[in-house]
């Protein structure tokens, strides 16, 4: 794992996001519509005849030399699938590897998150038993050389160049440690490190525990299991789950994390598909954690299996859902190892919600562009609340994230705060933990800002100023203790974050006696 952060976000370098389920298909030629399985056969090697002729020619009389692989990995294999379904993909031999080692929890890589920004590269954090975490490499250093590139000449495109070649193999770098004037050098070989998918853990608040859940892989079922037993559930009176930006991943894992909280024999999903049985997952044990209260945070980007839990949860009336409608991704894709160590990932079953709900929202051009019309329906959750199929799930209590204007989002995306974390920490020294960025902070802030050419509009310096705040102490943090201290600073000024904080009682009416019901949804669902 080598994460590059640009900016306000992040790049995962050499990482494939697929949601996917292990089927162990094999796909027979009958399933192309309307054909026999002769017929299919026909119209297939008629196909590839086509497919030949044309290669054949363009590798004749084309000015330039074909390369096969990319006249068919690339061409052909790739653009067959997009024609026919947005979710199927081909993946090479290093994708495939890649997708394994993510649902495994691991990934090859040097375990450290990076700064990046054109002439200079900061650790951001190093796994503590990674070839960054061993080699003593943490928050604050900065790296000067990669493999004998100077790292100050750079321009952000090489540099994010070099970065990734450097995954590649053994890496030696030149490291400006914190506090130092000499750089120390280290050769460091890549190993396999655990990337865990619950990656943010803390307690808000005394008995108020939250989890981001970045991904839905083969351990997150565990990770959140061993979060809440090592607070002690009995302990806690809520527990707030952080989908956003979860893309999904396995169905199994998503039917183990519902399976926590929810009864047993409740269902949770149900696949339906033309080569692939009709399957209802349930509950099959009583779950660990039955009374706890959830609220669930979604945004655009939860999708798939993430949506899957958030749906099930809504719908048995276990969670109060709150933030944004989520991405509506109501298909299932096989992965179907091919030769060579390639594979295919194919969308091969529609899953449903308990209650009968496609969360796939209408994709114009695909077979899913009129799904909403074709199946809207109306539902209702176990104790009587109405939910309508619109694409995605929407929440049951909406919450905006920052709303920023054009001057602050440019500055947010710029470099700024970074810049003056790392020049604030050298004219003051190390921060404490109680630090917080006051109005004298704000001064200097301001006038870096201005020395470094920035104009500073008043109505948004101040219409913002909680937010400028909450970035500075970010950042300051980020370099001084590491991301999980900075990003529980961002976390607890989150906006979406702080109305799920006040949404834990509502979860509690939500596990109480169904006459509390009424009222509470009276004020939600006008």
């Amino acid at each position: 794992m080598l994460e590059i952060v640009q900016k306000a976000g992040a790049l995962r370098i050499g990482m494939v996001s697929i949601a996917a389920v292990w089927l162990g298909l094999a796909m027979p030629v009958a399933a192309f519509a309307g054909y026999t399985e002769q017929e299919a056969d026909q119209e297939i090697r008629k196909s590839l005849a086509k497919i030949t002729q044309v290669y054949h020619l363009a590798a004749t009389y084309l000015a330039d030399p074909v390369d096969p692989e990319t006249a068919i990995y690339q061409g052909a294999i790739r653009g067959a699938l997009a024609s026919m379904d947005p979710f199927s993909v081909f993946l090479d031999a290093e994708q495939f590897q890649s997708l394994q080692g993510q649902q495994r929890g691991v990934q090859q890589g040097f375990g450290a998150i990076l700064s990046v920004q054109a002439g200079q590269v900061t650790v951001l954090q190093s796994l503590p038993e990674s070839p960054f975490g061993r080699a003593g490499l943490g928050p604050g250093d900065r790296i000067m050389r990669i493999n004998g590139h100077r790292v100050a000449s750079l321009e952000l495109p090489e540099l994010v160049r070099v970065l990734q070649e450097a995954r590649q193999g053994r890496v030696r770098l030149s490291v400006l440690r914190s506090g130092k004037v000499v750089p120390d050098d280290f050769e460091l070989d890549p190993a396999e490190v655990e990337r865990p998918t619950v990656d943010k853990i803390f307690l808000l608040e005394p008995g108020l525990g939250y989890l981001h859940v970045a991904g839905m892989e083969q351990d997150t079922p565990q990770e959140i299991q061993s979060a809440l037993e090592e607070w002690g559930s009995r302990n806690l009176r809520g527990l707030i789950l952080d989908f956003r930006d979860n893309p999904g991943g396995s169905l199994e894992a998503a039917v183990a994390v519902a399976g926590l909280f929810l009864p047993k024999g409740a269902e949770i999903v149900r696949l339906e598909g033309r080569s692939v049985p009709e399957k209802n997952y349930q509950v099959e044990s009583a779950p660990p954690f039955p009374d706890l209260p959830l609220v669930v945070i979604l945004n655009g980007n939860t999708a798939s299996a993430a949506e899957i839990i958030a749906a099930a949860l809504q719908e048995h009336d276990r969670a109060w859902l709150v933030g944004q409608p989520s991405f509506g991704k109501g298909v299932a894709e096989s992965v179907l190892p091919l030769s060579g160590g390639t594979a295919l990932v194919l969308t091969t079953a529609r899953h449903f919600t308990p209650k009968g709900r496609s969360v796939q929202r209408p994709l114009p051009g695909t077979a899913l562009a009129g799904i909403l019309e074709d199946e809207a329906r109306t539902v209702y959750s176990d104790r009587g609340r109405v939910f309508r199929q619109k694409g995605g799930i929407e929440p049951d209590e909406a919450a905006e994230p920052w709303r920023l204007d054009p001057w602050t989002t440019a500055l947010e995306q710029s470099t700024a705060f970074i810049n003056f974390a790392q020049s604030y920490l050298e004219r003051h020294g190390r921060i404490s933990g109680e630090f917080e960025a006051n109005e004298a902070v704000m001064e200097e802030f301001g006038r870096f800002l201005t020395e470094g050419g920035v104009q500073i509009p008043e109505q948004s310096w101040e219409e913002h100023r909680s937010f400028l705040k909450t970035r500075i102490q970010v950042e300051l943090f980020n370099l001084t203790f590491g991301m999980s201290r900075g990003d529980e600073v961002e976390v607890r000024a989150d906006p979406q974050v702080r109305a799920a904080r006040e949404a834990v009682k509502k979860t509690q009416q939500l596990l109480g006696p169904p006459r509390t019901l009424p009222l509470l949804l009276g004020e939600n669902r006008k």
